[in-house]
C-alpha cells in the first residue's frame, strides 16, 4: 500500500521511547509525581520563607472554608424560603465555628459562619414578627 503523496507515512518501530515517557523499564524507578524543589542555598531559603510550616500553605493564605460555613451563609441568605432556613443556618454556623476553633490551621470560614448565624437569627425574627402581625389582624 502506498503512502499518501507528500506524507511521511507511519513511523517504523524499533526506537526506544524518549526518557521520561512510558512505563519504567526493569530496574528503573518511576518518574516523580511532582518536580522537587532544587537550587542553591538562597533558593531553598527563599522557598522555606514562603511556606508556613504549620499549615503547608503559602504564608498569609487562609485555609479553605468548611462546607458547614458555606451552608450556613447560603441558608442565612435564603430569607425568602421561609423560617426553615433560619435554624439550618444557625446550626450549620455553630458547627462551622466549632470546627474552625478546634482546627484553626486546617479549617477556615469562621467569618462566613458568623454572618450565617446572624442572618439565620434575622430570618427567624422576621418570620416570627410576620406571623405575629398576620395573626393579630382582624379578619
Amino acid at each position: 500500500m502506498a503512502s499518501p503523496p507528500g506524507g511521511y507515512g507511519p513511523p517504523r518501530g524499533g526506537y526506544p521511547p524518549p526518557p521520561g515517557y512510558g512505563p519504567p523499564g526493569p530496574g528503573q524507578q518511576p518518574a516523580p509525581l511532582h518536580k522537587p524543589i532544587t537550587g542553591s542555598a538562597e533558593t531553598m531559603a527563599m522557598h522555606a520563607m514562603t511556606i508556613d510550616p504549620k499549615t503547608g500553605l503559602p504564608k498569609g493564605e487562609k485555609p479553605p472554608a468548611s462546607p458547614a460555613a458555606v451552608l450556613s451563609l447560603v441558608c442565612g441568605m435564603l430569607l425568602c424560603l421561609g423560617p426553615l432556613t433560619g435554624p439550618t443556618a444557625i446550626i450549620a454556623g455553630l458547627v462551622a465555628r466549632a470546627q474552625a476553633q478546634s482546627k484553626p490551621n486546617a479549617v477556615g470560614g469562621r467569618g462566613m459562619a458568623a454572618v450565617g448565624i446572624g442572618l439565620g437569627a434575622l430570618n427567624l425574627l422576621l418570620w416570627t414578627f410576620g406571623l405575629i402581625y398576620y395573626l393579630s389582624q382582624d379578619a
